[in-house]
């Protein structure tokens, strides 16, 4: 299953009118190889990325049909199936920029930047010296806006990617072993996923022992050791669509201290998603985590943590990680069709920490819950 053509030109129209709306006479689009959610929302093309720069930089001037500029080496791939007719290597936009915007040079438009955070200065140095006498508006929140609330279609891609993840975590609990790598685990998962059609939404985190003390790593050579925590954030993606779902599998050996710990979080994990409510303040969330840690000890572990960007969540789509955030901040209403990563992080316990995270859909009446492996085994499943 893919996003079909007829979705990404009404996307594509319902931007333009966003553009409208707001008094802008052309938008600029950007994102970058690593983040590609901006472009492929609109092409459902995702660039490969490494080989070069491989950014996706759609144009919508006025009500003239679309042009995107992406890598010269996906530009080869991306013109035989993306749906736009204008596709052009972004290594000759000097060339082609007045071409393109010729319509709107010299006018004094009002040109929306999305993803300006992601633009190389390089980049809009081209765009503006061409384009001078324009006046460029930062709105990134135009297109959030449509892509934080997700359409049947891009659910059941998000659900596909869900199961394949419930079915990596689970087999990882019946391969993981004292001695192995970080690396030798993240390959496990990847094989897995791999061989059930899936990609990679982003690289795997797989951290052990003290380096679980850290919000990411990059799997090592580390070879995991009696009593270890092992936290594994595994994320594929099935139609571009990406899922977000990680445990912590605690090693034989370990004390009872951090056995406790972690089957209080599955329990309270399993306790919050289904009193998650539409229509309700995002901040809720962290509050009902907290309601629960801190008479049980473990505000310290807890609140340190769930402060800043995605506290104790954040939205997924194309990208792993998109907005918005769920922090103890977060004043936004959670809303039908939103699809997030709920995450409870412990950290600063006796021997490292852990996480417990899976992916929701926000329902009329409630929540659907994507992953189904966290909530469905008891609260010591990952206990070895």
């Amino acid at each position: 299953m893919q996003i079909q053509r007829e979705e990404l030109i009404q996307r594509t129209e319902r931007m333009r009118s966003v553009m409208h709306e707001n008094n802008l006479d052309a938008l600029i689009i950007y994102s970058d190889e690593y983040r590609s959610g901006n472009g492929t929302y609109f092409t459902n093309y995702k660039p490969i990325n490494l080989i070069e720069e491989s950014p996706q930089m759609l144009c919508l001037i006025g009500d003239l049909p679309p042009t995107l500029f992406i890598g010269r080496l996906n530009a080869y791939s991306a013109v035989k199936t993306v749906w736009i007719e204008d596709v052009r290597p972004i290594h000759r936009l000097d060339e082609f920029v007045p071409e393109v915007f010729n319509s709107i040079i010299n006018t004094n438009a009002r040109i929306g930047l999305i993803g300006d955070n992601l633009l190389p200065l390089s980049n809009y140095r081209v765009i503006e010296r061409h384009l001078g006498d324009a006046e460029f508006v930062p709105c990134t929140n135009l297109l959030i806006e449509l892509r934080q609330v997700k359409s049947d279609n891009e659910i059941a891609l998000m659900r596909q990617a869900a199961e394949i993840d419930d079915e990596v975590l689970a087999g990882l609990l019946k391969k993981i072993h004292i001695g192995q790598t970080e690396t030798q685990v993240a390959a496990e998962a990847e094989y897995i996923g791999r061989k059930m059609g899936a990609d990679l939404g982003s690289a795997t985190v797989v951290m052990s022992g003290p380096n679980t003390n850290f919000p990411a790593w990059r799997p090592s050579d580390r070879a995991i050791e009696a009593g270890d925590f092992v936290l594994v954030d595994f994320n594929p993606a099935v139609g571009n669509y990406c899922n977000d779902g990680g445990v912590t599998v605690l090693m034989p050996g370990a004390s009872t201290e951090k056995a406790d710990a972690l089957a209080f979080g599955h329990k309270v994990i399993k306790e919050v998603i289904p009193l998650i409510q539409p229509n309700t303040v995002a901040s809720t969330i962290y509050d009902m985590m907290l309601a629960r840690l801190e008479p049980a000890g473990y505000a310290d572990n807890f609140v340190p943590y769930a402060k800043g960007q995605r506290g104790v969540g954040h939205g997924v789509g194309l990208d792993v990680v998109e907005q918005p955030d769920l922090t103890l901040d977060s004043d936004f209403d959670l809303l039908p069709g939103m699809t997030l990563a709920i995450k409870l992080d412990l950290h600063g316990l006796t021997g490292g920490g852990f996480r417990i995270e899976c992916v929701i859909a926000i329902t009329e009446s409630g929540v659907d819950p994507l992953n189904r492996l966290i909530l469905s085994e008891n609260d010591t499943f990952t206990i070895l």
